[in-house]
């Protein structure tokens, strides 16, 4: 009985200093807040949506200087940021993404970012309507407007113009995944695309009024391209993993027939096209060798046209520019007759594995964009001298950044190598 009673006097007494010292703890916070909330305890397993929230500091370490968080002031600074400078371009899974403007600057994308460069004053604009990383690019026959297609699980594809980069259309909710190709039409009025979904779905849009105008199944593999014939306006031609289609644009139905290898060429993987008169087709296949097609048919091969795969080729008034992965740009006249080879791997700036994954001749200019993410730009006249106008990294994330504590050098790094470079 003795011992109970001390048991139960010990208690009281243990209870009586956890009130006295939880007492005082709140008298303490009390007299020293400015702006004092009774206490909120959040107690696991109770479905209450409440958490402690620190509305003050309880001592005053700075003689004062903190102040409650109704006291902060919530207005914005006055100054803001701005996009100066974008380093790189996307060569990496990409393809035929390197245009001339009308304004005789070069139009990419780097990330989300659509990119409008002029060499001549050394300076950049940006197109920033995209929310995930852009992987496709078309230049509109006025060569003002460019359609630009991303990836993610709601893509869409941005029009804009390339001198006032605002939007003109925005085309959404049938592509998943992302949007692999677009091409213009002759006219400029219809633009194709091609999605990265499980049946790489092909779409015709009326993009001034954002509206489809006919989708089809496009292939059971990857599509690597697609472009309309100039020639006949209800024309189209896509190209891929051992296959390329014909197809015919009728109302609002898209029909495709098959090409036919023959015995002419080996059935391949077909990387790139370009289209001529006469239902004449050009492409670029896995192999090097280039397949002329007639109507559905390969009619004959360019053996040999470059020393590995084909992956970008450019059709303009001058002719033909294709550049594959020996890194070789080749020029061809309109009869695909070939005019010179330009290797860039000889250039002083070159090195052994350079691959080319887009092209564009216009007049006296061509552009070449790599795997490695760098723009070459040559002159036909002197091309022998080929000038590096923007390098990025090899293929890959880029994984770190720092920069140099008083001069103004970054260096940045992705996995497999790093880039020092003068800000």
């Amino acid at each position: 009985m003795q011992d109970g009673g001390r048991k139960k006097r010990a208690s009281g007494r243990g209870s009586a200093i956890r009130k006295l010292c939880i007492n005082r703890a709140v008298d303490l916070i009390r007299r020293s807040s400015v702006d004092y909330t009774p206490p909120t305890f959040y107690i696991p397993g109770i479905k209450e949506n409440r958490v402690p929230v620190l509305r003050c500091c309880p001592c005053e370490p700075d003689g004062g200087a903190v102040k409650s968080a109704s006291m902060a002031d919530k207005t914005a600074p006055r100054c803001q940021l701005r996009l100066e400078w974008v380093h790189g371009y996307r060569g990496h899974q990409c393809r035929n993404n390197l245009y001339y403007t009308a304004g005789k600057e070069i139009v990419y994308f780097v990330a989300g970012v659509g990119v409008v460069y002029n060499t001549r004053e050394h300076t950049q604009k940006f197109y920033l309507g995209h929310n995930d990383d852009i992987i496709s690019l078309a230049l509109h026959p006025d060569k003002i407007q460019v359609a630009t297609g991303q990836v993610g699980k709601d893509p869409y594809i941005c029009v804009w113009d390339s001198y006032t980069l605002t939007t003109v259309s925005i085309l959404r909710d049938v592509h998943t995944h992302g949007v692999a190709c677009l091409a213009f039409d002759a006219d400029g009025q219809r633009l194709v695309s091609v999605g990265l979904d499980a049946k790489n779905t092909v779409c015709v849009w009326d993009w001034k009024k954002g509206r489809v105008l006919a989708t089809a199944t496009g292939h059971s593999d990857r599509i690597f391209d697609i472009s309309w014939d100039p020639f006949l306006a209800h024309r189209l031609v896509s190209c891929g993993v051992k296959h390329i289609k014909f197809w015919t644009l009728c109302g609002n139905a898209l029909t495709p027939k098959r090409g036919i290898f023959g015995k002419t060429g080996d059935l391949q993987t077909i990387l790139c096209l370009a289209t001529a008169k006469d239902e004449v087709t050009y492409s670029g296949a896995l192999n090097g060798d280039i397949y002329v097609w007639k109507g559905l048919n390969l009619v004959r091969t360019v053996q040999a046209a470059h020393g590995a795969g084909i992956f970008s080729m450019h059709s303009c008034e001058e002719g033909f520019a294709t550049g594959g992965r020996d890194g070789c740009v080749r020029l061809w006249d309109v009869d695909f007759k070939p005019i010179t080879k330009i290797d860039l791997r000889e250039a002083e700036q070159g090195y052994k594995g350079l691959s080319i994954r887009s092209v564009c001749w216009k007049a006296d200019r061509i552009l070449a964009g790599t795997q490695d993410s760098e723009i070459f730009e040559v002159m036909v006249r002197d091309r022998d001298k080929p000038l590096l106008v923007m390098q990025g990294h090899s293929e890959g994330e880029l994984w770190a950044l720092d920069l140099h504590p008083k001069q103004p050098i970054a260096v940045t790094a992705p996995l497999s190598s790093k880039t020092m470079k003068n800000i």
